[in-house]
């Protein structure tokens, strides 16, 4: 049975990459880069069809079943972009970096922060509230905070617990949290706690070797 929020959302993120119009929702940006990579190393309409008949599925699914899924539970596309982002970083030390590279730090970021980056629009969307009335009364429920700065608390505190239970590097969160680079990251992470994240890291990681001990 369709549902209908699902090609709801479809319909947005469509939308948005038709028109260049990428606050209508964040895919749309990685949707426009996909096809139009598609269609720059192919000229055959029907592979192209067949192509995006693939993706259109993956993203009714996604709609469908995983859109409240975030991209931190690290699942097989969230692993497989962090050892591509890794290599490129192994590969090009002391290199200038390629117009190439930028884009493709770009459009990882595009996906891994897109549970990440909800914009006010969308919510008020999603809740059908004027997004003015539910600007002016965010705080009030929200401890006190803007959106934005409600937003970036949230990615503050699950950058906190990456690195209080998993392996990964500072760089790696980043990139996870939705910050566009780790030198965002640490400057947003030390207004928000007054540490710097590897003193937080390592302080946390020696509190639990002393609660083992």
């Amino acid at each position: 049975m369709t549902n209908l929020k699902a090609l709801d959302k479809i319909a947005a993120i469509v939308r948005g990459a038709d028109t260049d119009r990428h606050d209508f929702a964040p895919q749309s940006a990685g949707l426009e880069a996909i096809f139009s990579g598609l269609a720059y190393h192919s000229s055959d309409d029907q592979e192209l069809l067949a192509f995006g008949m693939r993706i259109y599925d993956g993203l009714y699914s996604w709609a469908k079943h995983l859109y409240k899924k975030k991209h931190t539970e690290a699942g097989p596309v969230e692993k497989m972009l962090l050892e591509i982002y890794n290599k490129y970083l192994q590969d090009n030390k002391g290199k200038k970096a390629p117009v190439w590279a930028k884009e493709l730090k770009e459009m990882i970021q595009d996906q891994m922060d897109t549970n990440m980056s909800l914009s006010l629009q969308q919510v008020s969307d999603e809740l059908e509230i004027n997004p003015a009335y539910l600007s002016r009364e965010f705080s009030k429920y929200f401890d006190n905070l803007s959106f934005g700065d409600y937003i970036r608390k949230i990615r503050i505190e699950k950058a906190m617990l990456l690195m209080e239970t998993t392996k990964y590097s500072l760089t790696e969160i980043a990139y996870l949290t939705g910050f566009s680079d780790q030198s965002h990251f640490n400057r947003i992470f030390k207004k928000q706690t007054g540490e710097n994240p590897s003193a937080y890291r390592k302080k946390a990681l020696k509190g639990k070797e002393d609660t083992n001990s």
